[in-house]
């Protein structure tokens, strides 16, 4: 399982990363845009030679991974556009060092609008450059990279820009696409518009096919409904040390294929499997008006491959239960005075019980 960090967790990873091991950020961030480069040629089928890529970036870290992003697809022989919502003269750090590499070491230009080795360059300041730049592209896209806003988002994304991710993800009244859903999505770490620690969604976001986060994930990357914004999820190391991400306490982890394939063996029936080898749950559920909830959880645990479920319930509904759960299972009251068998491998406690009733 892969720990889920925080974007505070995320940001202590890289400075430590940087500080104790002297791994110049720099470079985590040119390993960032290789990882979503061998993504991204990986689903154009091995290579991205001929085809055209438009990549959205932001003025911060997140736009410098699309502008070294921009640098590497162009040496494999993609035709790159970069659109820059904001002045390039205005980035900073290992982003402004990127745009540098991408312009010829060139970000002091005036007219917003360039060509260089690996591709164009347009600056959007406004809903009208937004306009002006749709109305003369042939919109001929192979993929379209979000590098907008990456982690450190804590609010909505709002007027303007919110009208342009919204004409990004859906039909116009005409309805022609500004992007089609035939052209491959990817966001660079996060969906820009989502706030990294939070399932919740603030308000227009980027809609991802895929999304290629680094180092571990985030919570809105695997937290509903934030993470339905991305049909598919990609963790891709970049050289932080693993003890590093190890040593942040997380209560969220994402299971991955390989803990199910895991799990499946371990608990696979044999020839001497009987119920007392597979595994004894207690479940503590129900009330008069919540009969159904206890049944649920009860037939739940046994078909998960436990081999003996004992389901306690109110006395006034042990006989109702009962005639609706599975055989299987051993119905007992909790509130009659008998005893229950406590000495289990799995406890679950609350399904459907009344809060307000004097025997919970």
């Amino acid at each position: 399982m892969q720990k889920v960090l925080t974007a505070e967790q995320m940001r202590e990873v890289d400075r430590l990363t940087t500080e104790r091991y002297g791994i110049p950020s720099i470079l985590l961030m040119e390993n960032a845009a290789h990882a979503v480069a061998r993504v991204i040629t990986e689903k154009l089928g091995g290579s991205v030679k001929g085809k055209s890529v438009l990549i959205l970036c932001g003025k911060g870290n997140n736009g410098g991974d699309g502008a070294a992003l921009a640098r590497i697809l162009g040496m494999e022989g993609a035709f790159v556009e970069i659109v820059s919502f904001g002045k390039v003269a205005e980035t900073k750090g290992d982003a402004r060092t990127n745009f540098r590499i991408f312009c010829g070491g060139k970000v002091e230009l005036d007219d917003g609008d360039w060509s260089f080795e690996f591709g164009d360059l347009k600056e959007i300041g406004s809903r009208e450059d937004w306009d002006s730049f749709v109305g003369t592209s042939n919109q001929d896209w192979n993929v379209v990279v979000d590098a907008l806003f990456g982690t450190g988002l804590t609010r909505p994304i709002e007027g303007w820009m919110a009208n342009v991710l919204h004409d990004i993800n859906i039909l116009n009244d005409t309805q022609i696409a500004y992007f089609n859903y035939s052209r491959i999505r990817v966001s660079v770490d996060i969906p820009s518009g989502l706030k990294a620690d939070s399932g919740n969604v603030m308000g227009e976001n980027f809609w991802s096919d895929l999304t290629v986060t680094f180092t571990a994930p985030k919570l809105a990357n695997v937290l509903p409904p934030a993470s339905s914004y991305s049909k598919e999820l990609i963790v891709a190391e970049i050289g932080s040390p693993v003890e590093l991400v190890d040593c942040q306490p997380t209560q969220t982890y994402l299971a991955e294929s390989n803990d199910a394939l895991a799990w499946l063996g371990d608990s696979m029936f044999s020839d001497h499997s009987y119920k007392n080898k597979r595994g004894h749950a207690l479940v503590i559920a129900g009330s008069e008006s919540y009969s159904g909830a206890a049944v649920l959880a009860g037939n739940a645990a046994m078909r998960s491959g436990v081999g003996l479920v004992t389901l306690a319930v109110p006395a006034a509904i042990r006989s109702e239960v009962a005639a609706r759960a599975l055989p299987d299972l051993i119905v007992r009251a909790f509130d009659e005075g008998g005893e229950i068998d406590f000495a289990a491998d799995a406890i679950l406690i609350g399904c459907g019980l009344d809060a307000n009733s004097d025997d919970n």
